[in-house]
């Protein structure tokens, strides 16, 4: 295939756009401000997830407690009772051994519930203390998802600006270049990961690697409008004046 050398060129031009548009793709996928949203953002459910779990142990410290309260209610209740029963006399006596034998269960029973009354509140307030201590948490990652959200999107702006901007360089350097100079170019880029490279003296800048004497011989015999080959890896190579 024959290409003016200035042609030829262009096409390593085009290779260095191609080049930045594949780093820019790169950085797109991996953009760092993204893997901060993303932290934060897991973040944040495992603080809502921890609000949920506390929230619900709230409701069954209240269940527990309003049942111990009735409980504890009744007794006083039945022990009240029972006193005054003792208190207005008239009973046999064993109808007094009884009520005294009740009473003091009673009063054991009372005070175990009264106990566990208390200790079951210090949980609550502990567990109610979480759930606003979580609500804090989630508040503050919300400021902060907020703000990582804005500098993630001011990122990806300017990566889509500067796509925008290699993508019309690229076009407009392959404006007017031959249809099947351009299919090979292609299909070096797919087969090579680049289109076209450099030869510099007797290296090829694509695949790095030094050619043979007899190879760089024959490019530098070879006509300037010559379009060459690495034979080691398939790029297109373009001669300057250190081959």
């Amino acid at each position: 295939m024959k290409a003016d050398p200035t042609v030829q060129r262009r096409l390593v031009d085009i290779a260095e756009l191609d080049l930045r548009l594949g780093s820019l793709a790169h950085r797109r996928r991996s953009l760092p401000e993204q893997a901060v949203v993303d932290a934060l953002e897991a973040e944040r459910r495992a603080a809502v997830e921890s609000a949920a779990r506390a929230g619900i142990h709230v409701e069954d410290l209240d269940r527990a407690i309003a049942k111990l309260r009735s409980d504890l209610e009744a007794v006083r209740r039945r022990r009240e009772n029972d006193s005054g029963l003792v208190a207005a006399g008239g009973l046999s006596d064993r109808q007094a051994t009884e009520l005294e034998y009740e009473l003091g269960s009673l009063h054991r029973r009372e005070e175990a519930l009264a106990s566990e009354l208390a200790e079951l509140t210090e949980r609550h307030e502990a567990v109610e203390a979480d759930v606003r201590h979580s609500g804090a948490t989630i508040t503050d990652l919300d400021a902060r998802l907020g703000m990582a959200r804005t500098v993630r999107d001011t990122a990806l702006a300017d990566l889509e600006d500067a796509v925008t901007a290699t993508t019309a360089e690229r076009a407009r350097e392959a404006e007017d270049l031959p249809p099947e100079l351009l299919d090979l170019y292609s299909r070096s880029a797919v087969e090579a990961g680049v289109g076209a490279a450099i030869l510099n003296g007797g290296r090829c800048s694509g695949c790095a690697m030094d050619l043979d004497r007899s190879t760089v011989s024959a490019f530098r015999s070879a006509p300037v409008d010559e379009v060459l080959t690495c034979p080691e890896c398939g790029v297109i190579v373009v001669r300057t004046d250190n081959t």
